[in-house]
């Protein structure tokens, strides 16, 4: 059973992780070639369209698997009445945001750049319109189609993205024709706007290869309205932990931009990407197992293999964590320019919170299968609610530091993920049964990154061949107290 699911995960990872990889290879071009004002408006413009996806996506992804494995569903019904949703939701925002961006750019200050919203429009519209086509083939068990998909999407935006930057800093292609495209991109928007418009042209990329799944498997006929409510019922609560998921994640960057300054937002964000490695371990668990948690839902031994597999999840992701926070200079120089250094404080802080985060949606399975989604909205927000006040600590202390709002994605997803653990005990059994043994390994893990990041510096060989053999020691004993598990994981 794990051999097979593994491959499945290798495959899917493929597909989303290797986009952002490239997306990542980027990061460096990206802090080298814009100012941190600029880079500060290339992180906020996608923090606020991440507000705008998790209202209009429903949460119907979640949904589509849900009623999809259902007793007595039809597969086809429920991808069109899922999609067709999706299609009027998303159709009206886009009418509606067009008509009302004079408005729009007024209020979040681009009164400058009214093309950054017009690209984010369509960006949002195409992505959105093609989640659930997407979840199509996870639910189809069809992996090598999702990924081609996605790779092909990311390599049509790194093209552009490169010729983009290229041309602006190079004349020879001046008498091409190629370079008449790139003034009529210029024209229009600025070096920042480049990146955007690579997306729109990647979005619109990603709609027209989903396009044959959309016209072949959703039949207008098959729309069921008792079904929509139904659906619509069990997402709304979905979208509002989503949204609120958004406002824990996107805040504090929003806020540090129009509280703080760019060039504080620009490094906290820059860092902020590298601490959302843990989201890249995250996404690719989540893409092979999900469809896998809502099958088992009904099977006598789903409790087994819902405590293995995140049992599993936290140990890797504690393995992670070590790798990457045990490292953090190096990974600093690797992907962002010096000018961006100094908020790397934040790394291990947000990258624990991404964990916390990662368990919480491992273990939010449990009130999906019992259609009760809104037990996941009142603990978002209360997450939403702790991180509303660690930001606005930020904002009423003078000079405060960045590292308040840091502290606050931390704190907010460590209460989640309580919150949850203790419904979870009262509703169905005392899940993890080896708590000390969890709590050991967390404890452990932050040690040794606490020690080795203030205790030895890169800049002394000595001490760096310290690190590594702290690192190295690390991974032996993780491996000696959970070599059965371990094993058994393999032979699976």
């Amino acid at each position: 059973m794990y051999k097979r699911l593994a491959k499945q995960t290798i495959i899917y990872s493929i597909g989303s992780i290797l986009p952002r990889i490239i997306n990542y290879s980027f990061l460096k071009f990206f802090t080298i070639s814009l100012k941190r004002e600029e880079f500060s408006l290339y992180t906020d413009m996608y923090a606020l369209s991440f507000f705008v996806i998790g209202f209009l996506s429903f949460g119907l992804e979640n949904t589509y698997f849900r009623f999809l494995y259902k007793k007595n569903s039809h597969r086809e019904t429920v991808f069109s009445t899922g999609f067709i949703i999706q299609l009027l939701i998303t159709s009206f925002f886009l009418i509606i945001s067009v008509n009302l961006i004079k408005h729009i750019i007024y209020f979040t200050g681009y009164q400058n750049h009214p093309e950054y919203f017009f690209m984010f429009f369509l960006i949002i519209f195409f992505d959105t319109i093609c989640i659930l086509p997407m979840a199509w083939f996870r639910a189809n068990e069809k992996p090598l189609e999702f990924t081609i998909i996605n790779v092909i999407n990311i390599f049509v935006q790194s093209f552009i993205t490169i010729y983009l930057f290229f041309c602006s800093n190079n004349f020879f292609f001046r008498k091409t024709y190629f370079f008449s495209i790139f003034e009529w991109i210029n024209s229009f928007t600025d070096k920042t706007g480049y990146i955007f418009f690579a997306n729109t042209i990647s979005s619109l990329t990603n709609l027209l290869l989903v396009l044959p799944i959309i016209l072949k498997k959703v039949i207008i006929k098959k729309f069921d309205k008792n079904l929509a409510k139904k659906m619509l019922g069990y997402g709304i609560p979905i979208m509002l932990g989503t949204i609120a998921f958004s406002i824990n994640e996107n805040l504090d960057k929003i806020l540090i931009k129009r509280w703080g300054s760019d060039e504080i937002n620009g490094s906290y964000s820059a860092c902020y990407k590298i601490a959302a490695f843990m989201t890249l371990y995250i996404r690719m668990f989540r893409l092979g197992i999900e469809p896998f948690f809502f099958k088992k839902s009904e099977d006598a031994d789903a409790e087994y293999y819902y405590e293995e597999i995140n049992y599993i999840f936290i140990l890797l992701g504690l393995i992670f964590y070590v790798l990457i926070c045990g490292n953090i200079p190096i990974f600093m120089n690797f992907f962002l320019d010096k000018k961006y250094h100094f908020a790397m404080s934040i790394i291990p802080v947000i990258m624990m919170g991404n964990l916390f985060l990662g368990i919480y949606t491992n273990l939010s399975i449990f009130y999906k299968v019992v259609d009760k989604p809104i037990v996941g909205t009142y603990i978002s927000l209360v997450g939403v609610f702790i991180t509303f006040l660690f930001n606005i600590i930020f904002i009423l202390i003078p000079n405060s530091s960045f590292m308040i709002p840091a502290w606050g994605t931390l704190t907010s997803y460590g209460c989640m993920l309580v919150i949850l653990s203790i419904w979870i005990g009262k509703k169905f059994f005392k899940f993890f049964k080896k708590k000390r043994n969890i709590i050991t390994h967390f404890l452990f893990a932050i040690f040794l990154v606490f020690v080795i990041n203030n205790k030895f510096s890169i800049n002394d060989k000595k001490e760096m061949i310290l690190r590594f053999f702290f690192q190295l020691l690390y991974f032996i004993i993780i491996f000696l107290l959970e070599k059965k598990r371990l094993i058994n994981l393999i032979k699976q």
